[in-house]
C-alpha cells in the first residue's frame, strides 16, 4: 500500500488537522508522488506556498515493511531531492516568517541548511525532529539553538556519541541531551515510556494504550501533538501528553496521520 507521508509532511497535516497554520517547504519531483504529496498536504489545509517542484529529481519515497504487530521490520529511504533545499533555497521562506511562527525541521535537510534555519529562526522556537541515528548526528553542532528536540532512544545515544550511551535509560539520555542544549528534549523507545527533559527536570511517561496497526508515523504525530499543546499555552509536560494521546490515535490508523 502506498500513502503520502515523510515527516516533514506528517507533521505539517497532522498541526493543520488540528487547526494549526501550517507553512510547508519541502521539494517534490515532476511525478505521480510529488503530485500525491502535495494533494494530501492541500487537502488537510496546508499552506504549499513555498513547495518547489524539480524538473529533474525523484520525489522523496520510504518504503517500509512491517510485522504483524505493525512494528517496523525493515525501511528504505531515497530522499537525495532534500539536497536541494540549501540555505539560499529555504532563506525566502525564512525570512517571509512572521515574528511568532515556530520553526519545525528535519534530519532529512543538509546539515548547512539545518544550520542556517537555526540561525535564522531568530528568537523564534525552533523544533528539530532527528529522523535516524544517522541523520540526527547533524543536529549536534546546533543543539544549544533549538527549542525542542525530538529523537528515538537511538538517536539519542548516536547524538551523544559515547560508548555507553546506547545502553542507558531514556531518562539519562534526555537528562544529557537536555545539559547540551537550551531546550527541551523528547526521547521516545518504542513502546516503553518516553522521557521529557527541560533542563534537570524529567518525567516519563508510558505510552497511551491503542490497538496497534502501524507504527509508521507515530512519532511525527507525537511531535505534532506536542507542538499544538504548547500552542494552546500548556506547559511542556503537560503538552506531552497531548502528543502521546495523538501517537496513540496515529498507530490505529491505516496511514501515517490519523484522520
Amino acid at each position: 500500500r502506498m500513502e503520502p507521508g515523510g515527516v516533514g509532511l506528517n507533521v505539517a497535516r497532522a498541526l493543520a488537522r488540528l487547526g494549526r497554520p501550517v507553512r510547508m517547504v519541502t521539494s517534490v519531483g515532476r511525478d505521480s508522488d510529488g503530485e500525491t504529496v502535495l494533494a494530501a498536504a492541500r487537502a488537510d489545509g496546508v499552506d504549499l506556498g513555498w513547495a518547489e517542484i524539480s524538473p529533474t529529481a525523484r520525489t522523496a519515497t520510504y518504503r517500509a515493511a512491517f510485522d504483524h504487530l505493525g512494528d517496523l521490520i525493515i525501511g528504505i529511504a531515497d530522499m537525495a531531492i532534500f539536497d536541494s533545499l540549501t540555505p539560499a533555497a529555504v532563506a525566502p521562506a525564512a525570512d517571509a516568517a512572521p515574528p511568532a511562527e515556530a520553526f519545525v525541521m528535519d534530519a532529512n535537510l543538509p546539515a548547512p541548511t539545518l544550520a542556517f534555519l537555526a540561525e535564522a529562526a531568530n528568537g523564534r522556537a525552533v523544533a528539530a525532529i532527528g529522523v535516524s541515528p544517522a541523520k540526527a548526528v547533524k543536529l549536534g553542532p546546533l543543539l544549544a539553538r533549538l527549542t525542542y528536540l525530538f529523537v528515538t532512544r537511538r538517536e539519542a545515544a548516536a547524538l551523544l556519541g559515547g560508548a555507553d550511551d546506547s545502553i542507558l535509560p531514556t531518562r539519562d539520555l534526555a537528562t544529557r541531551l537536555a545539559a547540551r542544549s537550551a531546550g527541551h528534549v523528547v526521547v521516545t523507545d518504542s513502546d516503553k515510556p518516553l522521557a521529557a527533559a527541560a533542563g534537570a527536570e524529567v518525567h516519563l511517561f508510558p505510552p497511551f494504550p491503542a490497538h496497534v496497526r502501524s507504527v509508521n508515523g507515530a512519532g511525527d504525530a507525537l511531535c505534532a501533538g506536542l507542538l499544538h499543546g504548547l500552542a494552546g499555552g500548556r506547559g511542556f509536560f503537560d503538552a506531552a501528553l497531548s502528543g502521546l494521546a495523538a501517537a496513540a490515535i496515529t498507530v490505529e490508523a491505516p496511514g501515517t496521520v490519523a484522520a
